[in-house]
C-alpha cells in the first residue's frame, strides 16, 4: 500500500489526541472532515445526545388481536 499524503490539521483539531507532529493520524485530510459538521474522531469534542421534547404519534391503527384457528 502507497504512503498517502497527509495534510496538516485545521484550527478546530488542536487539542485533539490524534494529532503527531502536526498531522492527523487517523484523517489524510482533516479539513474535509469539520467542514460538514464535527470531525467523527475528535477526541477534545464531546458529543450531546440531542432528545426530542414530546413524542407525537400520529395515523398509527390499533392492532386486532387474532383468535385461534386463524379467523378474526
Amino acid at each position: 500500500m502507497k504512503d498517502v499524503e497527509r495534510k496538516p490539521i485545521v484550527k478546530e483539531c488542536e487539542g485533539c489526541d490524534n494529532i503527531d507532529e502536526g498531522k492527523c493520524r487517523i484523517w489524510a485530510s482533516p479539513a474535509a472532515k469539520w467542514r460538514i459538521g464535527k470531525c467523527p474522531s475528535a477526541s477534545h469534542v464531546k458529543l450531546e445526545a440531542q432528545q426530542p421534547d414530546q413524542k407525537v404519534r400520529v395515523g398509527q391503527q390499533k392492532q386486532k388481536a387474532r383468535t385461534k384457528g386463524g379467523k378474526k
